[in-house]
């Protein structure tokens, strides 16, 4: 069976700009790895202050000279509904797509996947919700030539945390899916009118 790490990056916290992923075998051989950038068609929102400002994975120019979603809609409904999917707060990931459907009225997609953030919390019976840089610094994950906020190196580091995850709990992804229900995580439909209150009410507020 093949896993599907992916990661989705926001021009503002809403509307997608890139969606990476990571494609690999039960033994987390990488298979494939791959950004696909997105025309949010918005404005970019990287913080007010520069010691909060976040880089651009790419140049401006590279993203709005991309199609928008709509131009790679049918790709990644092959790409997530065909594999098992893994992912780090993988709702907020959910809910951005299925925003992006209403958006360009285009069908929305049932999806199912793990969380590692949640399995995360779990298995360290946290009371927080930790960051994906903070599970990296827990596990003593080195980032090396990885950069986070990039999509395709996010869902990267997301399979490398589970790796970890599996050697020092000495469990498999199997095991994961019994033992850890809680975890899997499936994904919200929104109708077009009530777009404006879910995008809102949407926590994750990350950018390229």
């Amino acid at each position: 069976m093949n896993y599907l790490f992916f990661d989705i990056e926001c021009c503002d916290g809403t509307h997608i700009c890139s969606l990476g992923y990571v494609k690999t075998t039960d033994n987390f051989k990488i298979l494939a790895k791959k950004d696909i950038i997105i025309n949010p068609e918005k404005k970019f929102r990287l913080g007010s202050r520069t010691e909060n400002k976040i880089k651009l994975s790419y140049p401006l120019n590279i993203f709005y000279n991309q199609g928008n979603f709509r131009n790679y809609y049918n790709q990644i409904r092959q790409l997530l509904t065909t594999n098992t999917l893994i992912g780090f707060s993988i709702v907020n990931d959910f809910n951005f797509i299925n925003l992006a459907c209403a958006r360009y009225n285009l069908p929305q997609l049932m999806l199912k996947g793990i969380d590692i953030q949640q399995l995360h919390k779990y298995i360290t019976n946290s009371q927080s919700v930790t960051s994906l840089q903070k599970v990296l610094e827990h596990y003593n994950i080195s980032i090396n030539t990885l950069h986070l906020h990039k999509s395709c190196d996010d869902a990267q580091l997301t399979m490398l945390v589970l790796k970890k995850m599996c050697k020092f709990y000495n469990f498999t992804l199997n095991d994961i899916i019994k033992k850890f229900p809680n975890c899997i995580i499936q994904s919200n439909i929104y109708k077009k009118k009530n777009i404006v209150t879910n995008l809102s009410a949407n926590k994750k507020i990350v950018v390229c």
